[in-house]
Order: C-alpha cells, then sequence, then structure tokens
C-alpha cells in the first residue's frame, strides 16, 4: 500500500457494508462498532465487537452538529449500514452513510459475528409495518414503540403522533385535533384560552373553578352555575353541580 493512498486528496476510496454490533459510546460522539463485510470476520474470538473501529455516523443537513444543537442517530445494534473509510485502505476510521433496510428469512446465529440485538427473527421485515405500497405515509417509529406519521395520502392526509402506550394526538383531513389518552387523563399547565364551544360531558371536577366569560365581561363560573330547566308539572328547578339532582329554584 502507498502512503499516498491513504490521504484525503488523491487518496484511494474504499467503502464498505456492514452490521452494527454495539451502539455505545462512552464519548458520545455519535459513534458505533461496525463489523464490516469482507474486511473483518465473524468469528468474534478472532476479533471481538469491543476491538472493532469506533464509526462516526453522518448527519443530514438538516442536522448542525455542533454545540449540542442537532440530531442523534437512531442506529440499533444489528442495524446493516453503508459507508467508506476516511482512511483509505488502512480501514481504521469508517464514516456511515446510512442505513439498509432488509427481510430476514430464517433465525439467526447470535453466537457469530455480523449479528446484533435486533434483526435476528426468521420472517421478519425491518419496514415499519404503517407504510402503505405507495410509499405515501412517512413514518418515524422508535425501539419503544413511539410512532409519528405524516400521511400524504390523496383524499386522507393526515398527522398521527402515538406514544407507546396508545395515547395519540391526531390532525386528519379537514383538519380536525383529536386527543385521545389511554387513561383519560390530559393535563394542561398554565393559562388556557378557547375560542369557540366548550362541551363538557362530564362533571367539573377539581379544587378550582372553570370560569366562562360572555361578551358583556360578565364571568360565570361553570362550578357553581346553574341553569334553569324552566317550569314543569313539579314547579321550575335547577341542576345541583354537586350531585347532579335537582333542586328547587330560587
Amino acid at each position: 500500500m502507498l502512503r499516498q493512498d491513504d490521504q484525503f486528496v488523491g487518496g484511494q476510496f474504499d467503502w464498505f457494508i456492514g452490521v452494527v454490533e454495539d451502539t455505545n459510546d462512552p464519548k458520545k460522539l455519535n459513534r458505533v462498532k461496525v463489523r464490516c463485510f469482507g474486511y473483518h470476520t465473524d468469528d468474534k474470538v478472532e476479533v471481538k465487537t469491543e476491538d472493532l473501529p469506533f464509526a462516526t455516523v453522518m448527519m443530514p443537513n438538516t442536522s448542525p452538529s455542533v454545540e449540542g444543537i442537532g440530531q442523534n442517530h437512531q442506529l440499533l445494534s444489528g442495524s446493516w449500514v453503508v459507508g467508506f473509510f476516511r482512511d483509505g485502505p488502512s480501514s481504521q476510521d469508517p464514516i456511515i452513510l446510512g442505513s439498509i433496510m432488509s427481510f430476514t428469512e430464517k433465525a439467526i446465529d447470535t453466537s457469530l459475528g455480523f449479528q446484533g440485538t435486533y434483526g435476528n427473527k426468521a420472517n421478519t421485515s425491518d419496514v415499519p409495518t404503517e407504510v402503505d405500497d405507495a410509499n405515501l405515509n412517512q413514518v418515524t417509529k422508535t425501539v419503544a414503540g413511539h410512532l409519528i406519521e405524516l400521511d400524504n395520502t390523496d383524499g386522507a392526509t393526515r398527522i398521527n403522533i402515538k406514544h407507546k402506550s396508545g395515547t395519540t394526538i391526531n390532525i386528519n383531513e379537514e383538519g380536525t385535533v383529536s386527543i385521545d389518552a389511554v387513561n383519560d387523563i390530559v393535563n394542561i399547565d398554565g393559562n388556557t384560552t378557547i375560542t369557540g364551544t366548550l362541551h363538557v360531558t362530564e362533571n367539573v371536577t377539581g379544587a378550582k373553578e372553570i370560569t366562562a366569560k360572555s361578551e358583556g365581561d360578565e364571568s360565570v363560573a361553570l362550578t357553581t352555575h346553574t341553569h334553569s330547566q324552566g317550569a314543569d308539572t313539579t314547579g321550575d328547578k335547577e341542576s345541583n353541580p354537586e350531585t347532579n339532582s335537582p333542586t328547587a329554584a330560587t
């Protein structure tokens, strides 16, 4: 090997396909350990995972990657990647350009190299199940199960954010926003302004009041305000907000 092949200018370009075996980076420099086909053996005794060189993950131009501003990679142990060696044929300074999705037909022997924590199950696709055949639904899914969907399907566009628990925030084709909390709890901290009609289908509870203000700047506390139900055979009655039972009007 000529020394000039190792240089940035006029050097030799060497690329690789490999498998991420470890994502732990003590220095938090956006690096992973990659075993590269043709460069490393699958014998973990001969070449241990910890002895593999760190590979720096290249980020997109939408990530500034400076002074803590930007993003971190989302590679997992078991991700297939493509990259090149910054030091040419010396092959000790890998840069990862991107990951490759595939389909695992048979269960893999995890005692060998080129394997990781993920990607070893038989008959398993690497593509998120939410992706459609036309690839109109742009999906981001995390290892925990959090999900973001930007669906561009004609006539059914939507934005969907889903927590691993099942709680979702959805914006449909018409722009309607729906929040569905699996535990029926939505906390709002701070002043909240609602322009339009507020529909309350359950009891108004809590230590503090909800106050409604009319156009004449007259404030009404929903927890204490009552409405006349009109005259009937038993006389005018009002609803008691504490018990939801009618009481005689005053």
